[in-house]
């Protein structure tokens, strides 16, 4: 009788549970785990209609997530020396397109800030953990979610933090970077005064769950541009957008900016950088 699809997943987990951080183990991999409990279709040997159902479930960001976590397990059971299967039936499974977004470069506009860090605020219910002062981090730094995620106490130094590493959604603390350039950036005022509030009793500044802040991010802020609060239903990563965009209209130069930020000026330009205010066409 072959495995179960639920039973192969805990056999992965608990290969995986020796190199991932506790926090991976208790958000994204649990979740990953509850989703494959209630898949209809438990046989292994049926990959590909596995992923399909896990496709057509939502959220469909939730669904993509599950679905990249599903063909890591499937490759990791096909290797030679794990050989749980004989060959990988997903090998050649195509992921459908990610979902259309918009492709403006969002930035919250300075009256908006106020609204979307009290929004986070306002109600804490994952551990009591205020999901503002992540967010205010991502704003003033323009850290990555996942890098903010894998900061650690010892690499602030002098007023700086260290970014060498990222969170991430699928393989949890990686020692490197999106880009794989090490880089330091500058903490000012309001930075200090979130470390300042923040208990150092564990070697990760943020040891919380970044599936529930994404999570958390969106069902608090998309009510509010529903009914026209807002400008929009904000991503975390529009943080980073308005972060780059003021340093560049504060009057920084692109190339600091893009060290900051860990890009190339190229790349700052066509991917981050917008207006942060309205301004009234001059008359020349």
């Amino acid at each position: 009788m072959s495995l179960k699809l639920s039973e192969l997943w805990n056999m992965f987990v608990a290969e995986r549970s020796i190199a991932l951080c506790p926090t991976s183990l208790t958000s994204d991999y649990t979740q990953v785990g509850k989703w494959l409990v209630r898949c209809p279709i438990q046989d292994i040997e049926q990959a590909r209609q596995i992923m399909i159902w896990v496709l057509g479930e939502k959220p469909v960001l939730s669904s993509r997530r599950v679905a990249m976590y599903v063909k890591t397990m499937f490759r990791w059971a096909a290797q030679e020396d794990v050989a749980i299967l004989a060959r990988n039936q997903l090998a050649s499974f195509k992921m459908p397109k990610a979902p259309q977004k918009d492709g403006d470069i969002i930035v919250i506009p300075r009256n908006e800030v106020g609204l979307v860090l009290a929004a986070l605020a306002a109600k804490q219910t994952y551990r009591n953990v205020d999901w503002s002062l992540y967010t205010e981090l991502m704003l003033q730094t323009a850290m990555r979610t996942g890098e903010v995620r894998a900061m650690r106490w010892n690499d602030i130094k002098d007023g700086k933090v260290l970014i060498h590493s990222n969170f991430t959604l699928t393989h949890g603390i990686k020692n490197s970077t999106k880009t794989n350039k090490k880089r330091w950036v500058p903490l000012n005022g309001k930075c200090q005064a979130i470390l300042n509030v923040l208990p150092q009793d564990d070697q990760y500044v943020f040891p919380w769950d970044r599936v529930a802040f994404q999570s958390y991010f969106r069902k608090k802020l998309k009510p509010l541009a529903d009914v026209g609060i807002l400008s929009h239903a904000y991503r975390p990563y529009d943080c980073r957008h308005t972060a780059i965009s003021r340093w560049i209209e504060a009057g920084i130069p692109v190339p600091q900016a893009a060290a900051w930020a860990g890009n190339t000026a190229e790349v700052i330009f066509k991917h981050y950088c917008n207006t942060t205010q309205e301004y009234e066409m001059p008359e020349l």
